[in-house]
């Protein structure tokens, strides 16, 4: 229900996302389900876009619990991909590198003035996703280390 919340934290309908096709169209949609979920407050409507014991799926849950806990929901919660590698892809199972930030997000509390999420750093991350029939599932996405990362580890060891 949108009625205690004020129309400019209204949960945004991202257009771009249904004009993109293949492993960026799953993922732009399964984004856009993710955050339906985070601005009703919808435990079970999250757990329902992971996979039966996905500690990734396990952890976003407690998150959102966590902020209802609070009294509070996250509206216009919008994620930018800045890079999309496909590792797999098959008619059931696909395997993304996933270079991404959240741009967008309002905590939103009844009798509260909302308040914006923080800007979020871009983050890659491996996402195995699985088709339940016609819907996508997030099985698991892990932190992956940047290539900068790893190049500046290497060129700071010392060599015997």
């Amino acid at each position: 229900d949108d009625s205690s919340r004020p129309a400019h934290v209204r949960p945004a309908a991202p257009a771009a996302a249904h004009t993109r096709s293949g492993p960026a169209g799953v993922l732009a949609a399964w984004d856009r389900r993710r955050a339906e979920a985070w601005a009703a407050g919808d435990a079970n409507a999250l757990a329902d876009l992971y996979t039966t014991g996905s500690t990734t799926g396990a952890a976003d849950v407690r998150l959102l619990r966590h902020y209802r806990e609070r009294g509070l929901t996250v509206a216009e919660l919008t994620t930018q991909v800045l890079a999309l590698e496909v590792v797999a892809r098959s008619p059931a199972r696909l395997v993304l590198v996933v270079t991404d930030r959240v741009v967008g997000g309002v905590a939103v509390g009844r009798g509260t003035t909302p308040i914006a999420l923080p800007a979020d750093r871009a983050s890659i991350r491996r996402v195995v996703l699985v088709r339940d029939g016609r819907r996508w599932l997030v099985a698991e996405a892990s932190d992956q280390a940047s290539a900068a990362v790893s190049t500046s580890r290497t060129s700071s060891s010392s060599k015997s």
